[in-house]
C-alpha cells in the first residue's frame, strides 16, 4: 500500500479518494487520457503534475490558465506533506495517509479504475459545478484566504448549526451576514463566523443585486488578521468574565467617577442599565464583541458594575 492518498474535500468529486504511488508521476487535468481527470471548465487540459520519489511528493503547475494553489498560495512547484490542501479548479484535494482511506483504494497507476470512480462521483454531483465542502475539513479562515489569493467571486453560504453568508468579489470580502441576526456590523459578524468549526459551505454565484447595508473597507487579508487576533483575545477574556447569562447591575455606591470613562465605555455602561445580561450587552454593542468584552472587563474590574 502506498504512503499517501488524495481525498477530495470540495467540488464535484467530493468524497473521492485516490491512492498516490510512492514512485512515478501522476498528471492531473481535463484531458481524458490523463491519470487523474477533472472535467470542469476551470481545469486546463494538462493542469498539474504530481511527482512521487520514495514517498516524497512534489506538485508542479503545468502552465494552467487558472493556476494551482497549495494551502492558499499559488505555486509553480511545491513539496507536499500530510494535510496539505491543493486547489485545482473548484476541487480541493487533501493529502492524507493512505492508511486513512475510507473507500476501496484505487491504485495510482490504474487509470481505468480511477476514471470510473471519478465519473461516478461526478454523476452524483449537482449539475452546476460549485465549490462546496465541510468546515471541519477546510476551516473558514483558510477558505477565505484561498478565495482571496485566487481572486474568486461569489456568495459563500454556510449551513448547519450556524447559518450565514459572506459576499466576495474578486477575492475581496464585501460583507458578512449571520442568519437571524439583525444589525450586526460586517466585522462583528466575521469575527463570530471565524469561530465556527462545524457546518457545510458552498460558493454560489455573486449576487450583484444584493442590498448590502454595510461593507468592508479593508483588504481581506487585513480583515482576517484582525478578526483572528480579536478571537484569540476573546477566548482568553471570556474565561475571566461572569457566565453569559449572568445579570449585571450598577455598583451602589459607585466609587469611581463616570467622567473617567471614555465614550465607548459609557455606551457599554448604558447597555448594562438597559439589558443587564452579559450576552445581551455583547450582542447589543454596535462594535465588535472584542470591544464589548474589553469594556465589560474594565467596568467590572474598576467597580462600575457588579454581578447581581
Amino acid at each position: 500500500m502506498s504512503q499517501y492518498a488524495f481525498k477530495f474535500i470540495s467540488g464535484k468529486y467530493q468524497g473521492g479518494e485516490v491512492e498516490i504511488p510512492d514512485e512515478g508521476e501522476l498528471i492531473i487535468g481535463r484531458a481524458s487520457d490523463l491519470d487523474l481527470v477533472l472535467v470542469e471548465d476551470m481545469v486546463s487540459r494538462k493542469h498539474a503534475k504530481l511527482i512521487a520519489v520514495g514517498g516524497v511528493l512534489t506538485i508542479m503547475d503545468l502552465g494552467s490558465t487558472n493556476g494551482t494553489f497549495v494551502n492558499g498560495e499559488k505555486i509553480r512547484r511545491a513539496d507536499l506533506k500530510k494535510n496539505d490542501r491543493i486547489l485545482i479548479g473548484t476541487s480541493i484535494l487533501k493529502v492524507i495517509a493512505a492508511a486513512e482511506m475510507t473507500v476501496k483504494p484505487e491504485s495510482g497507476g490504474d487509470k481505468a479504475a480511477i476514471k470510473e470512480m471519478m465519473e461516478e462521483l461526478a454523476n452524483r454531483a449537482p449539475q452546476q459545478t460549485t465549490m462546496s465542502g465541510d468546515l471541519e475539513e477546510v476551516p473558514l479562515p483558510d477558505l477565505l484566504q484561498l478565495f482571496s489569493t485566487n481572486k474568486k467571486s461569489g456568495v459563500l453560504v454556510i449551513t448547519g448549526q450556524h447559518r450565514g453568508k459572506i459576499y466576495i468579489k474578486t477575492g475581496q470580502m464585501q460583507a458578512a451576514i449571520i442568519g437571524g441576526e439583525v444589525g450586526l456590523s460586517p466585522m462583528k459578524s466575521i469575527c463570530r463566523m471565524l469561530g465556527w468549526e462545524k457546518g457545510a459551505f458552498r460558493l454560489e454565484p455573486y449576487d450583484a443585486n444584493a442590498q448590502l447595508k454595510e461593507t468592508f473597507q479593508e483588504a481581506t487579508e487585513s480583515i482576517l488578521i484582525e478578526a483572528l487576533r480579536q478571537q484569540d483575545e476573546i477566548k482568553r477574556m471570556m474565561g475571566e468574565l461572569p457566565p453569559v447569562d449572568a445579570k449585571l447591575a450598577l455598583c451602589v455606591p459607585m466609587v469611581p467617577k463616570l467622567g473617567d470613562l471614555k465614550g465607548p465605555e459609557l455606551d457599554t455602561l448604558q447597555l448594562v442599565i438597559n439589558f443587564n445580561r452579559v450576552k445581551a450587552v455583547i450582542d447589543k454593542t454596535p462594535g465588535t464583541d472584542h470591544e464589548a468584552i474589553t469594556n465589560l472587563h474594565k467596568l467590572l474590574r474598576e467597580g462600575y458594575i457588579e454581578v447581581e
